[in-house]
């Protein structure tokens, strides 16, 4: 290659590792940007020169090199507008124009550089081939050649695009366990007394192997894990009840105390397979079943209520939430006025939850759910807009609901119908600083919540003394409150804000007795959702809506006032490799960059080697 060729490719090598690789404010980046634009610069003054070196009927191929160097710098001053300082000049009207334009940018100039950088390297290879006698014909087809190359390439610009705004991706990896969550980490953490695990699993086993992994990370003083071949340790297996190889056993506590709780996996890879991928969740809830009392969930009936029934409508259909509480060693329990609600709910209560009533409930079960709440009670209460009226029960923690609207997006949605009933399938990931929602909080970028046909919170009234009302979860800002139906946004009569979707509120306990020092004094809380089908079979599935089922684990936690249910339980999906900025931004364009230049230099080198053998003979 030529001192022109060279220059460019150098300068674009120093431009790239000042503006993608350091970036921010590193003065180092404004050197090596600065001191790249130089170089390419100094590299089309040596194509000039050249150029005016060369014949007269050999300066039109020459002057191809000039023209796609002048073609890269173009897609430097492409590049030069993304830049945030030309950004803010500009002054967008709103986030979407500007995502729109920085998306348009953001494509545009690797589209240009690609093509001048692979149309300079064929022509500057067609011109070092030949520099005595140059043939401008050769030249041309060569650029041609080079640039048709970099538009093909482009291709791949939008299927990337798209593929990350769909969110779709393809693994190709064969085979992953899945490790411990940070959920399972704290209930082991935490345990007050041991905790014996025996995997009933032969010695030589492709499921051994996978389990070690998984439970050496979990392994201490208190949770001793013991490897087991069921052939080899009869009275053991007869002790701890276990017929055969495949079974994980936790067992806690001695003689008549003892506490078994037993895995089902398979004791050969195939069959285990599908168990290993979720292991962490079935290892999760055995230990809940292990080292935790049964607490009692009671979910109000009689009034229209959403239900697990298998008959219920998909929309109105809570199995999958009943399901996560059984897997947390919740029982699941209905009361009405049959079960007394009338008059008080039990003393067995965890929590209660009023899951969208369609008809009014009783005053005097009104009543007696807040006499509960006002005496330590737990409640979750999920509204709906043009469901039963809840005032009674919001009004006294300070808050209240506007059912005549439903909020709606035209640009952040979750399409199911492909109709105009879509924008009311609102997405966010705005979460305030709460328990109730550590863990989305924690992982905002990911977590996104998804709010089927939502109403909307107000903040009305002052509370209680001692008492505190949190905002949890909002809306994004396009967000607007649809008064007629039509989820079509009206600027005279309707307003794009961030609406509450979801707050929490707590106080103290009426007539507590004194609290010993060092503990805790005892609150009622309280967790409302705008949006029943939130909770619905529609929103609580982990594998296609993780956000929903880790916000109900983690409310369901808060009320409980079991911090070790809280956090992540991963699955075989959730296994991901890791990587700090730095590393991420080398990877990326090594990947992209500097590898494919490196195979094509490769290549390059074969060729020219080949050529330079063939003419020896």
């Amino acid at each position: 290659m030529r001192l022109p060729g060279i220059l460019f490719f150098l300068g674009s090598f120093l431009l790239l590792l000042g503006e993608r690789i350091l970036g921010g404010e590193d003065p180092l980046r404004y050197g090596l940007s600065g001191a790249g634009l130089l170089v390419v610069l100094a590299g089309m003054g040596a194509a000039v020169g050249k150029m005016n070196a060369a014949a007269p009927d050999q300066r039109p191929a020459h002057r191809q090199s000039l023209v796609f160097g002048a073609l890269g710098l173009a897609s430097f001053a492409v590049y030069a507008l993304s830049l945030d300082v030309i950004v803010d000049a500009i002054g967008f009207a709103d986030d979407e124009a500007e995502a729109r334009y920085r998306v348009v940018i953001g494509a545009l100039w690797p589209i240009l550089w690609s093509a001048a950088a692979l149309g300079l390297l064929a022509v500057e290879r067609a011109l070092a081939e030949s520099p005595t006698l140059v043939m401008p014909a050769r030249v041309r087809e060569a650029g041609v050649g080079g640039l048709g190359a970099a538009l093909a390439i482009a291709m791949l610009f939008p299927l990337n695009y798209l593929g990350a705004e769909l969110n779709k991706r393809w693994d190709f990896g064969y085979f992953r366990t899945a490790r411990p969550g940070t959920s399972t980490k704290a209930v082991v953490d935490g345990l007050e007394e041991p905790v014996d695990v025996y995997l009933f699993f032969p010695t030589a086993s492709d499921v051994t192997d996978e389990l070690k992994t998984y439970f050496g990370e979990l392994e201490n003083t208190r949770f001793r894990v013991h490897y087991v071949d069921h052939a080899l340790e009869p009275e053991l297996s007869k002790d701890l009840q276990v017929r055969d190889n495949g079974t994980i056993v936790f067992s806690r506590g001695e003689g008549e105390d003892r506490q078994l709780q037993k895995v089902n996996i398979g004791k050969d890879f195939d069959s285990a397979k599908r168990k290993l991928r979720k292991l962490d969740e079935e290892v999760r809830d055995g230990l809940f079943r292990a080292v935790r009392e049964k607490r009692t969930v009671y979910f109000t009936v009689g009034h229209g209520e959403m239900f697990w029934d298998s008959d219920t409508d998909q929309e109105r259909k809570i199995a999958n939430l009943k399901k996560i509480l059984t897997g947390l060693n919740f029982k699941v329990k209905e009361l009405g006025l049959a079960e007394g609600l009338a008059n008080a709910v039990p003393e067995d209560a965890t929590a209660v939850v009023v899951a969208a009533p369609t008809s009014a409930l009783d005053e005097a079960e009104l009543t007696a759910l807040n006499s509960y709440r006002a005496k330590g009670g737990s409640l979750l209460l999920l509204l709906e807009p043009g469901a039963a009226d809840l005032s009674a029960l919001l009004q006294p923690i300070g808050m209240a609901f506007d059912g005549s609207v439903t909020l709606a997006s035209d640009t952040n949605f979750l399409p199911r119908t492909r109709g105009p009933a879509d924008r009311g399938n609102i997405i966010t990931n705005k979460y305030l600083t709460h328990p109730s929602v550590t863990t989305l909080s924690r992982n905002s970028r990911e977590a996104i919540e998804v709010f089927l046909g939502a109403g909307a919170l107000i903040e009305e009234g002052a509370v209680a003394p001692g008492a505190k009302r949190t905002v949890t979860t909002r809306s994004l800002a396009e967000v607007w409150g649809d008064k007629d139906g039509d989820y079509s946004f009206d600027a005279d009569a309707e307003k794009r804000q961030a609406w509450t979707l979801a707050m929490a509120a707590s106080g103290p306990v009426a007539d507590a007795p004194p609290v010993e020092e060092g503990k805790t004094a005892p609150e009622y809380r309280v967790v409302v959702v705008a949006d029943s089908t939130w909770a619905s079979d529609v929103a609580m599935v982990p594998e296609r809506l993780p956000a929903n089922y880790q916000a109900a684990i983690d409310i369901f936690a808060w009320l409980a006032e079991d911090d070790a249910m809280a956090g992540t339980v991963n699955s075989e999906e959730d296994v991901k490799i890791e990587h700090s900025k730095e590393g991420q931004g080398w990877i990326f364009y090594g990947t992209a960059f500097i590898t494919p230049l490196s195979l094509l230099g490769l290549g390059m080198a074969r060729i020219v080697l080949r050529r330079k053998k063939g003419g020896s003979r």
